[in-house]
């Protein structure tokens, strides 16, 4: 027990201890991963072809979308929230733009460590969920190409936890961004839109569309005023995309049962919006919100892997909160998929579409939890 001049802590000195406590321990940690991880970064990736190249040519007055110049493996994509958000990037040099992108990705985990625990985080939970986290398959993968999942996975989070406190803007402001990829906010957006028809009908759900439409004009604007001409670009970019397998539910069940397929993943994406829709209704925004990040992996028509840091949020909450029984699921499910995803990413000639059972195992799992625990059913409609 801690004690402070021989006196047991009361509960708010003991929050205060492990608050303050959480963030040295993730400061130290983040340090020891950025150096441990150094040899992951590397040149010449997604981070290149999608984000420094764009934003380099944008502050030399370029189209950010006609990279051809630089000469990149994949044509830029990424919506025009992030080149604008993130043009300072383009004054640096590659590998100094590399560095911080991949220092700021290590932050970020650490804010996701942080935020999720709530009133309730501890020193010892936020050491083994961060060490955790970051040893997570995906987020090495994630480290390796430069990619921008983590960023909305923790915008997300904060648009959830924002929502309706101090207005909308701050919601608005970090679901613009985290709408660079839309394709991941599926779910989220059709939450919050619920969400805000609850508090405030028709007119409400519309004024925080219209809040976060502005935020990305806003966030787009080095485009408009560096290079007006860019949009024909982007769309020629777009429509120049590659046609990858990826692990998809949508792509996995078309390619194996054809129109049958496509008929199984609608009635699961359907399923998806009712589910996401029954949790919106009854749970508190931010827990909602990472059911919906989990449940997304499940519905969106076109995912990667590293994408799949997605599911992290929702275990690492049912970690936190479950008892020690759920704890030893939680963790032997972690450890089989770990183990699973390592065998998968050993054999020769292995696809990123391998993973595609990763999500259904994490939301399953989570799922089996939620319904089990005495402690996690207390949580659902309990504030975090």
């Amino acid at each position: 027990m801690f004690k402070f001049q021989g006196e047991p802590l009361t509960p708010e000195q003991k929050r205060t201890f492990h608050t303050f406590a959480s963030i040295l321990a993730l400061g130290l940690i983040a340090v020891v991963i950025s150096v441990l991880f150094q040899p992951l970064i590397l040149p010449r990736m997604d981070f290149y072809n999608e984000l420094w190249g764009p934003v380099y040519l944008l502050v030399h007055g370029q189209s950010p979308y006609d990279t051809a110049s630089l000469n990149p493996v994949l044509p830029a994509v990424w919506f025009p929230m992030a080149v604008g958000f993130f043009f300072p990037l383009g004054w640096l040099s590659e590998e100094t733009a590399l560095q911080t992108w991949f220092i700021f990705n290590v932050i970020e985990i650490c804010m996701v460590v942080f935020l999720v625990q709530g009133k309730g985080r501890s020193l010892y939970n936020t050491a083994a969920l961060a060490l955790l986290c970051f040893f997570f398959p995906f987020v090495l993968n994630h480290f390796n190409l430069g990619q921008f999942s983590i960023t909305i996975l923790l915008c997300l989070m904060l648009s959830a936890h924002w929502i309706g406190k101090y207005g909308n803007w701050p919601s608005a402001f970090f679901l613009a961004l985290a709408l660079a990829k839309p394709q991941l906010g599926i779910l989220a957006v059709f939450g919050l839109a619920v969400f805000q028809f609850r508090q405030r009908g028709f007119k409400g759900m519309f004024l925080f569309g219209a809040q976060t439409l502005l935020m990305a004009l806003l966030m787009s604007l080095p485009l408009f005023i560096a290079h007006p001409a860019w949009i024909p670009d982007w769309l020629t970019s777009m429509a120049k995309n590659y046609t990858w397998l990826h692990p998809s539910l949508f792509s996995i069940l078309r390619q194996t049962l054809g129109v049958w397929g496509t008929v199984i993943w609608m009635v699961i994406a359907v399923g998806g919006l009712i589910s996401a829709l029954f949790l919106w209704k009854n749970l508190p925004p931010f827990l909602a919100m990472l059911w919906s990040l989990a449940l997304t992996t499940l519905v969106t028509p076109y995912v990667w892997s590293w994408d799949f840091v997605l599911l992290l949020p929702l275990w690492m909450f049912s970690f936190v909160k479950a008892g020690w029984r759920s704890r030893i699921f939680l963790l032997a499910s972690y450890a089989i998929a770990w183990y699973g995803m390592a065998l998968v990413q050993m054999q020769a000639g292995s696809q990123n579409q391998s993973f595609w059972w990763v999500p259904l195992w994490f939301v399953g799992t989570l799922a089996l939890a939620a319904f089990f625990s005495p402690d996690l059913a207390k949580v659902q409609d309990g504030k975090v």
